[in-house]
């Protein structure tokens, strides 16, 4: 009876929390993005990126530049290719960076940064 004061509750949790925990890891996952939407995604990025980086140097708004540059951070998501992560990690950072200095009025530096992530987009390009 001692046993089961002590052990039978530590153990119903142990149970309920392994029983919830596979379905917590895929949430908002529904499946691998296959070959064909992961090169489509890489495209789209660039594509949008080259917007953002046009849309910038040609004076467009903040809000514009900024719907670009979340979009192709969103875009960039679905490349989950152990090989292109550094790669995409540093180009959606580089992508952070430049909508910070669109929103601090920093031009340049966002020109700068929205390069690198450019030149990082094709980088992945060419290694996939």
């Amino acid at each position: 009876m001692n046993f089961l004061k002590k052990y039978l509750p530590s153990l119903l949790l142990a149970l309920c929390v392994s029983a919830i925990s596979p379905m917590a890891s895929a949430v908002g996952k529904i499946e691998n993005a296959s070959t064909e939407e992961v090169k489509q995604a890489l495209d789209a990025s660039v594509k949008a990126t080259e917007d953002a980086l046009a849309a910038l140097k040609s004076g467009a708004s903040e809000d514009t530049v900024n719907d670009q540059i979340n979009n192709a951070r969103q875009l960039i998501k679905w490349v989950e290719i152990n090989r292109l992560d550094v790669i995409r990690t540093r180009s959606a950072e580089n992508l952070k960076k430049a909508r910070q200095a669109v929103s601090n009025g920093q031009k340049d530096q966002a020109e700068d940064f929205l390069a690198a992530a450019l030149k990082g987009f094709k980088e992945m390009q060419s290694a996939f």
